[in-house]
This record gives structure tokens, sequence and C-alpha cells, in this order.
């Protein structure tokens, strides 16, 4: 396995010192005492939460997309992912609700050079409707 550096947010920190100082005494080669699998203290922790459809793994994919949405480069994110294709850090990244915005706001730009610069400003919420044939109606009904 690879050596590599993680760092720690202000937040974790606090927690490990926190469990350290709470670790017994003679804890004998045990990180802070703890004599659980990290498996076991995640599933304790999302019973605990009421979480049922989160997996250990999912919590690499949401730090990946907040990585991204904190605009790190994505190649940076798979370094601190420990990934050594970029191709494989973008399976990590999920799309939300910011990016969608964004990308349609990429295409309305396209679509209002191609309209000459007459298309539908951003702030205008009056007439954001496209023109769209109207389907031919069957007779028979």
């Amino acid at each position: 396995m690879r050596e590599r550096q993680v760092a720690m947010t202000p937040r974790l920190e606090l927690e490990l010192r926190q469990l350290r100082q709470a670790a017994p005494p003679d804890w004998t080669g045990l990180v802070f005492g703890i004599k659980d699998t990290v498996k076991r203290s995640f599933d304790t922790a999302k019973r605990n939460a009421n979480l049922k459809d989160v997996r250990f793994h999912d919590l690499r994919h949401t730090a990946a997309t907040r990585l991204v949405q904190g605009h790190i480069p994505i190649s940076e994110v798979g370094r601190v992912l420990g990934h050594t294709q970029t191709n494989t850090t973008y399976r990590y990244v999920n799309a939300n609700a910011e990016t969608a915005r964004r990308a349609t706001d990429v295409l309305a730009e396209f679509g209002n050079e191609s309209l000459g610069g007459k298309g539908v400003e951003s702030g205008d919420q009056s007439n954001n409707k496209a023109s769209l044939p109207t389907p031919p109606t069957d007779s028979k009904s």
C-alpha cells in the first residue's frame, strides 16, 4: 500500500483529541482505545442517526463532490482520494442542482449566440418557455 498524507479538518482534530482524552490510560497499542472495527462503529453511528441507505464508501463520494463544488480541481481531488487515474475520480463526483443549473446556463448562452443575442435573458422569467411545434392532433378521437 502506498503511503499518503491526509489532512484533518479542525473538527476532526478536535474529535480525535477528545477520543484520546477519553481513552483508557493503558490502551496497549489500540488507536485511541477503540476496540470496534470501523465498519461496526459506522453501522452504530448510522443506526443512531437513522440512516438506512448510507454506505461507508458513500462518504468518499460526498467528499469528492464537495471538494469539486469548492472549486478544487478534479486532478487535486483525485490525489486527495488516492486515485492515479482522473477517470476514477470522475466516477466519484456527483452532479447536483447547481451543476445542472450551470450546465443549462452554458447551453443557453450557445442558444443566445445562435439567435444573434435575441434569446431570453437569464433574469427574464416572463418568456422562458421554448417555442416547440405543436404535435398533430388525432382527428379520430
